[in-house]
């Protein structure tokens, strides 16, 4: 799920074990979508809650220091 803010974007998904398709953890990535695509950051949490409020706060740090 891919979330857009201005020029920027944060996407938040699952992982998956290979070998038993189990859930994992989640990761999130923050992408600068315009001019062109760029992908700024990411991590990965243990929950999806978690998972999308990092994004979050990062998302909302790289957008107060790009105004």
């Amino acid at each position: 799920m891919r979330i857009h803010e201005n020029d920027y974007a944060y996407e938040v998904f699952p992982t998956r074990d290979p070998l038993t398709q189990l859930a994992g953890k989640w990761k999130y990535q923050i992408f600068r979508v315009r001019p062109i695509e760029e992908r700024l950051a990411g991590g990965e949490e243990s929950t999806q809650e978690q998972a999308e409020k990092k994004a979050r706060e990062l998302l909302r740090r790289i957008l107060q220091e790009a105004a």
